[in-house]
């Protein structure tokens, strides 16, 4: 487990330093971020849903029924807090979605994978995929109320319907439903993708620190974070307890509860001519915060 935490930071920092010291970490991110969204993720996707074991399947819809009560409490809650203060419609669209949409997994997959191993991805692959549909609804929606550009609504839902891990899912479902069988060389080949993804996940991480990291607005940033990751999972982890969940897929939940709002939000904020800085923001601080309560994450998912 030593080793395991070592890893987990080691690659992170790695990222923080090579964003600081390179003066090239928007480019490093942005050509990793390319690697990650078009080619491991997408081939991760479909090697874990078709070797995925049939029992994952039985819970299904429990699980994306707590997958959306996740994200739905976000907004729900942030709308009562913002009756009480006065913002504009930028920060109000911010607010609403980072908020909404969590760290489904770029910080959840090297987790799962470091502490629980491959039985556990097809439970972060349909919790991702559950966000997905509801970014290119829901956080279209969010993102054509409150921001300033005219076909926005279109043109970012078009951008998360063709997302490549979203494809890939669905492309993984069909072939799961067909009961298609990947080749033996071909499965081992892909088995690989795990823990490269893995590691480059958890560099763009780091990455991502280093390049957004400021303290400006902080005080707006908390308003988010609190709800995000601190109220919606003291909501939610006694329902997904108590829910009947086997083990495995409720820990995963609870997981994915506790994570900090998804640097996608930033692209949306940017789509829609939002206050992207104040996405970034959110996005950081709600990650370092993160950071400090990983070691205990392990006996949680044990």
């Amino acid at each position: 487990m030593t080793i395991q935490f070592g890893l987990f930071y080691g690659f992170i920092l790695i990222g923080y330093l090579l964003a600081k010291l390179s003066g090239k970490g928007k480019e490093t991110n942005r050509y990793l971020n390319l690697i990650l969204i078009n080619i491991l993720i997408p081939i991760l996707f479909i090697y874990t849903l078709l070797t995925a074991s049939p029992d994952v399947m039985t819970e299904l819809p429990l699980i994306i029924a707590i997958a959306v009560l996740v994200h739905l409490l976000g907004p729900a809650l942030m709308y009562l807090h913002l009756k009480r203060r006065d913002y504009d419609n930028s920060t109000k669209g911010v607010f609403y979605i980072c908020v909404t949409f969590n760290n489904a997994l770029f910080i959840p997959l090297p987790l799962v994978l470091m502490f629980i191993g491959s039985a556990g991805l097809p439970i972060v692959i349909i919790f991702s995929l559950t966000q997905m549909i509801l970014l290119a609804t829901l956080g279209s929606f969010m993102g054509a109320v409150y921001g300033g550009e005219n076909g926005g609504y279109r043109k970012v839902t078009k951008d998360a319907l063709t997302f490549p891990p979203f494809i890939a899912a669905i492309i993984a479902v069909i072939l799961f439903l067909a009961n298609f069988q990947l080749p033996d060389n071909i499965a081992y080949y892909f088995s690989f993708t795990g823990p490269v993804t893995t590691y480059l996940a958890l560099i763009a991480v780091g990455l991502g620190i280093g390049v957004r990291f400021s303290l400006v607005e902080i005080r707006a940033a908390l308003e988010v974070v609190g709800i995000r990751q601190f109220i919606i999972p003291i909501i939610v982890i006694p329902i997904i307890i108590f829910s009947g969940l086997s083990h495995l897929p409720a820990s995963i939940l609870i997981l994915e509860a506790l994570m900090p709002p998804a640097v996608l939000t930033v692209i949306y904020a940017k789509s829609f001519k939002l206050d992207s800085e104040k996405a970034s923001t959110i996005v950081t601080v709600g990650t370092l915060l993160l950071l400090p309560i990983i070691p205990f994450l392990p006996f949680l998912l044990s």
